[in-house]
């Protein structure tokens, strides 16, 4: 007599879905998937953040509202459908909205790297310097960012930054391809001889 298999937990199981399944099954507020959508893509979205809002504690709000944000709506039967394959650049899109709703609600981030840089050394948790020169340079590229349209810039950050595909940045923000394309293609025009020009030299494939 062959003894039965004994069926995966259920955290396993969800490891062996793909985003696309996960999503479905979060539409219907499960907890699992959403949990392990999370564990995927946190950091991702963390990362995505950070480079829009030049802060650490800045991307870290904006990733829990990302996802927070996402929870509220799977509960209430709102959270909508996504084309395949881009669930992952649809959350580095919400997570990139949050960071840069918080830059424009207040100055939080330019008075996080005051305070922290003028600690004194023997107070400072040895790699806080390293996190300024990031915010720092991080600050200078988004400076330069931002003399575009941030219709243009989003796409910029999406295909430089998050390596995804026009197909995935049409998808994620419910565009055609071709205006993704055109975006970036001016984008790459207004910022050719700026210190970011190297960020826009290849396009991904579509």
């Amino acid at each position: 007599m062959h003894a039965h298999a004994q069926p995966a937990p259920p955290d396993e199981m969800m490891g062996r879905m793909d985003d696309d399944a996960l999503w479905q099954a979060l539409r219907a507020a499960d907890e699992q998937a959403f949990r392990m959508l999370f564990q995927r893509h946190s950091r991702a979205v963390y990362n995505h953040a950070f480079r829009h809002a030049s802060s650490w504690a800045t991307a870290e709000e904006a990733t829990q509202a990302c996802f927070s944000g996402i929870w509220r709506r799977a509960a209430a039967g709102t959270l909508p459908e996504v084309a395949h394959g881009v669930v992952r650049a649809w959350l580095c899109a919400v997570g990139r909205n949050e960071a840069r709703n918080l830059v424009r609600s207040d100055g939080r981030r330019l008075r996080l790297v005051g305070r922290v840089a003028q600690q004194p050394r023997e107070d400072r948790h040895d790699n806080v310097e390293d996190w300024v020169a990031h915010e720092e340079s991080m600050r200078r590229i988004n400076q330069v960012l931002a003399r575009i349209p941030d219709g243009q810039r989003i796409v910029v950050e999406l295909v430089a930054w998050g390596g995804l595909t026009m197909d995935e940045v049409a998808a994620a923000l419910d565009l055609p391809t071709g205006t993704v394309k055109s975006r970036l293609s001016r984008a790459r025009k207004a910022l050719a001889t700026s210190e970011v020009a190297h960020l826009l030299g290849k396009e991904n494939p579509t």
